[in-house]
């Protein structure tokens, strides 16, 4: 009898409603021949999540957290492109980007991954 009351008890409890949808925005990457991609958890293949970028001798990361966006022009020239780089925080850099790597992700189809040397732009979504 107490099993039952307790069922009847906990039956009667109010229920936290589910949390709203999250809506996720995906990442737009465009390619050299102009597709156009809308890719889901865009990352880099492996553990490292950094654009690696050089101006003149200096080497430095950008961990992918802090892009919001790439854009990519000239010829590729020992892996590395000219880009334009902008942070989340609105910040700029132009140098030379490695393109020596694959990006990934998830499109409406199933996994998706490019070469950087096939990219002309990408804007990071919201996830």
């Amino acid at each position: 009898m107490l099993v039952a009351v307790l069922l009847v008890v906990a039956a009667c409890a109010p229920q936290v409603p589910p949390p709203p949808p999250t809506n996720k925005i995906p990442s737009k990457v465009i390619s050299e021949g102009g597709m156009r991609f809308l890719v889901y958890g865009l990352k880099f293949p492996g553990t490292s999540q950094d654009f690696k970028m050089r101006e003149g001798e200096a080497l430095f990361w950008l961990p992918l957290s802090i892009v919001q966006g790439v854009r990519l022009s000239g010829p590729e020239l020992d892996n590395y492109r000219q880009a334009e780089v902008v942070l989340t925080s609105g910040e700029r850099f132009r140098g030379e980007l490695f393109v020596g790597q694959l990006i990934e992700g998830t499109t409406d189809v199933g996994y998706w991954n490019l070469s950087l040397k096939e990219v002309r732009s990408l804007v990071m979504g919201e996830e």
